[in-house]
């Protein structure tokens, strides 16, 4: 077995962050893994060229979108498209932008949030399941993302042979509808590749952003999970070792336990520092494009690639949305029977209880604040707020359109 197969099958976590993060070097969005590779200076040299190419042209086509609202030979679906994109594609570059400027804390935080408490108490059971949860997460979120991107491809190439106009997925300024010949075909082609380029980094820093949450969660169960197997570990103790082995080994795994909590508090704290930005751009962007989109299918008369295209479209930014509110909604849940499984942890069962009394208080009174992350520090990302953001999208289309 290869170091890759022994990695994914005895650390999948480790496994499946480390996966994201190369993934992200290789498009160009640099390096967040915190273990250090070894690098030539002609590799690093090389890779700063081909990130600055890559972010560059994606900047530039974004660029080149928002520019075309001076344009005055629009029809009304290349308005509606193009304030569409005008809303999406500067929120995704703003969260890749988001992203790069945490790099060295991110590496800092994966670090204490795979490595933190491995060698302290880990179960291989709650990493397989943290990372399968996150795999359907990322396969249900790519399988809408591309499948709008390619119904959009195909609406606007049926579109253009219909119409007689030259083939594009996106409005933007240049090329206009009159410019024609090679040159002009393979700017368009450039704009395509782009819508291509543009959501596959955005899917993998959303994956980057909401397995950090995923992740943050299960550390949470895994310390409800220590409290509960310290309970029977005392139990065992108390009929086979005196009271005085039994209350330092018991004081030992009490230290170790608020540790682990302590651990993942301080992980919490910081993916909401570090990832609270991106959480807040996505509420923003599903709202705003929710009401676009809604209205587009109200006020545009599409064909059938049209309305499939808008309703993958929909269905990519709810899944998007949901993914991060519900993530972020079972770390609460994770970390509310903490306080209970830390009462019940077996201290009633020793006979000189009274030594523990004060630092059993102060752990639970600690564990017993509930851990939320939020979008700019003001909306709760939770199941509940999950449907409020929806309605609110709706109501403000009602109350537009």
């Amino acid at each position: 077995m290869d170091a890759s197969e022994n990695l994914k099958t005895n650390h999948p976590q480790k496994y499946f962050l480390k996966l994201i993060c190369r993934s992200l070097y290789y498009i160009g969005m640099g390096d967040y893994w915190y273990e250090k590779t070894e690098r030539t200076k002609v590799h690093k040299k090389m890779y700063i060229v081909y990130a600055v190419i890559i972010n560059g042209y994606l900047l530039l086509s974004t660029l080149n979108q928002l520019l075309a609202h001076f344009r005055t030979d629009l029809t009304l679906k290349e308005k509606n498209d193009l304030i569409q994109f005008s809303l999406a594609h500067p929120s995704l570059c703003a969260k890749f932008i988001c992203l790069f400027l945490q790099k060295d804390r991110l590496k800092v935080l994966f670090e204490k949030l795979i490595e933190g408490d491995s060698y302290t108490f880990r179960s291989l059971d709650v990493e397989k399941v943290s990372v399968k949860k996150a795999i359907r997460y990322f396969v249900a979120l790519s399988t809408g993302t591309y499948a709008a991107v390619l119904f959009s491809t195909i609406d606007g190439f049926l579109s253009s042979k219909r119409d007689g106009t030259p083939f594009q997925t996106e409005v933007s300024l240049i090329p206009t509808g009159s410019q024609l010949g090679p040159f002009w075909s393979f700017i368009r082609c450039l704009h395509v590749l782009h819508w291509w380029c543009i959501v596959t980094n955005m899917l993998l820093v959303d994956a980057i952003s909401f397995t950090s949450l995923i992740f943050l969660g299960y550390k949470f169960r895994l310390a409800c999970m220590y409290f509960e197997q310290l309970r029977v570990k005392t139990k065992d103790n108390c009929k086979s070792k005196s009271d005085k082995d039994c209350m330092e080994e018991y004081e030992k795994g009490l230290i170790t336990g608020i540790k682990l909590h302590q651990d993942a508090l301080w992980c919490a704290r910081t993916v909401q520092s570090s990832l609270g930005i991106i959480y807040g751009v996505q509420i923003i962007e599903t709202t705003s494009i929710l009401v676009m989109c809604m209205i587009k299918l109200v006020a545009t008369r599409g064909s059938f690639t049209f309305l499939l295209a808008n309703f993958f479209y929909i269905a990519c930014l709810l899944t998007l949305n949901g993914v991060y509110m519900i993530a972020a909604g079972d770390i609460t849940f994770e970390a509310s029977p903490l306080s209970t499984e830390i009462f019940h942890s077996g201290w009633d069962l020793l006979k000189s209880r009274r030594r523990f009394r004060t630092l059993i208080v102060l752990a639970i009174a600690c564990s017993q604040k509930p851990v939320y992350m939020t979008a700019f520090g003001v909306i709760t990302l939770s199941h509940e707020n999950f449907i409020s953001v929806l309605r609110s999208s709706y109501s403000f289309f009602a109350v537009t359109y």
